[in-house]
């Protein structure tokens, strides 16, 4: 293999994971459970990367539906806070939550990789296709909007916290070739603003869209002429 070669099955998983450069923090294990490299150990960003592998060879991607978990006690620690009983988030409202997010990850992901040079994209996997597996983990909304009895308005900093847990596979022997785990602010603003469905899913969706858009250029730059 090349120096050319080298530096492109390195640069997704740096690239992917936003944090070109920066230095560890000694945290993380050197090499994961399932056997590959640490290369990103940063705060708020982990990443690993099995060793070898050239993700120029991957000239398909397949985008598998998302996952999406809360944050351990979101719904029982929100409700505490709540005054009235009309106010509190029910089982259903965190299903409808759950199911609105996954949505959104699948729509902005595939918004993204149509982008990408060469239309990559296909629903059935097979030799040279890079299967993307998205999840968020540890979701932790401040102001969720219920519908409740009482009008009401709630104003936030940010809309909250969520964790992109991403996995690449191979197509055809389904083993895994890097993770990222990287947590970011959601809807990170300079001043207080009026929390609302509306608001959060445009703060969700911008989120979204900057870990999409960042992993679509990386597969871009890998496969450049």
């Amino acid at each position: 293999m090349n120096k050319n070669n080298v530096i492109k099955t390195s640069i997704i998983a740096f690239s992917t994971a936003l944090i070109l450069g920066c230095s560890t923090s000694g945290n993380a294990p050197q090499v994961s459970e399932d056997g590959m490299q640490l290369k990103v150990d940063k705060r708020s960003t982990t990443a690993y990367q099995k060793e070898g592998v050239d993700f120029s060879e991957y000239t398909q991607v397949q985008i598998l539906p998302s996952q999406v978990a809360f944050k351990k006690n979101w719904q029982r620690d929100y409700n505490r806070n709540q005054a009235t009983s009309s106010s509190r988030i029910r089982d259903e409202d965190v299903i409808r939550i759950k199911s609105g997010v996954a949505k959104l990850f699948d729509e902005v992901f595939k918004e993204e990789f149509a982008k990408a040079g060469d239309s990559p994209l296909v629903d059935k996997a097979g030799t040279a296709t890079l299967i993307i597996k998205p999840s968020v983990i540890n979701l932790d909304i401040n102001a969720p909007d219920v519908q409740s009895a009482t009008r009401s308005r709630t104003f936030v900093n940010e809309a909250g916290r969520a964790t992109l847990y991403l996995e690449l596979f191979d197509g055809v022997s389904g083993e895994i070739l890097a993770r990222v785990i990287d947590t970011q602010i959601v809807g990170d603003n300079s001043f207080t603003t009026w929390a609302n469905r509306v608001t959060n899913t445009a703060d969700a969706r911008r989120t979204i869209r900057r870990w999409a858009q960042k992993l679509r250029e990386q597969y871009d730059q890998v496969h450049a002429k």
